[in-house]
């Protein structure tokens, strides 16, 4: 069973039953972005339970990650409604996600097991609008210390395009026991 935010206030228990009815209906009455908005909402819930992502949010944005050969980190977001704003271009929220996870994603993959990397400040230029078919953004290391290191990543578009740039300060602190 499920409960969502809305139904838990209300004490409504979501039912598998309950779920599909809601479904339904709204792909009654669904356009055809709305339908492939869910289609890829749901191809990145199933890729998130086989494990392919770590997190809700890469599912949802379905990202792909990978360390290039000169060290550096590469985030490639597919350009989809769902990361749009009203303007019809990414979203600056998503761009500076973007951007931090990039950076984030670097330094933690770099760190020992034991520690972890959250994020203490970030400073985003947006230079142009997001458009096209996917943003790609490359993160670099600039300083590693004990306690903090310091990251810069750049968000270009398909065209190669500067989009938005940003550093970053990550405290580093011990990771939690998994539970």
């Amino acid at each position: 069973m499920l409960l969502n935010n809305c139904d838990k206030t209300r004490g409504i228990v979501m039912t598998d039953e309950m779920l599909k009815k809601k479904l339904e209906r709204f792909l009654q009455k669904a356009n055809e972005e709305e339908r492939d908005v869910v289609t890829s909402f749901l191809d990145g819930m199933l890729k998130k339970q086989e494990n392919q992502y770590g997190t809700y949010l890469g599912a949802l944005t379905q990202i792909q990650t990978n360390f290039l050969d000169n060290g550096n980190f590469e985030v490639i977001l597919p350009i989809q409604p769902i990361v749009n704003n009203p303007l019809n271009m990414v979203h600056g929220g998503i761009t500076a996600t973007l951007l931090d996870t990039a950076m984030g994603s670097m330094i933690n993959r770099k760190l020992d097991r034991s520690l972890a990397a959250v994020t203490a400040e970030m400073k985003v230029n947006y230079l142009k609008p997001g458009v096209g078919t996917e943003l790609r953004c490359i993160a670099t290391v600039v300083h590693e210390g004990k306690h903090l290191h310091v990251a810069e990543a750049k968000v270009f578009d398909d065209k190669e395009q500067l989009v938005a740039m940003a550093t970053g300060t990550f405290f580093i602190i011990p990771r939690k026991p998994a539970s």
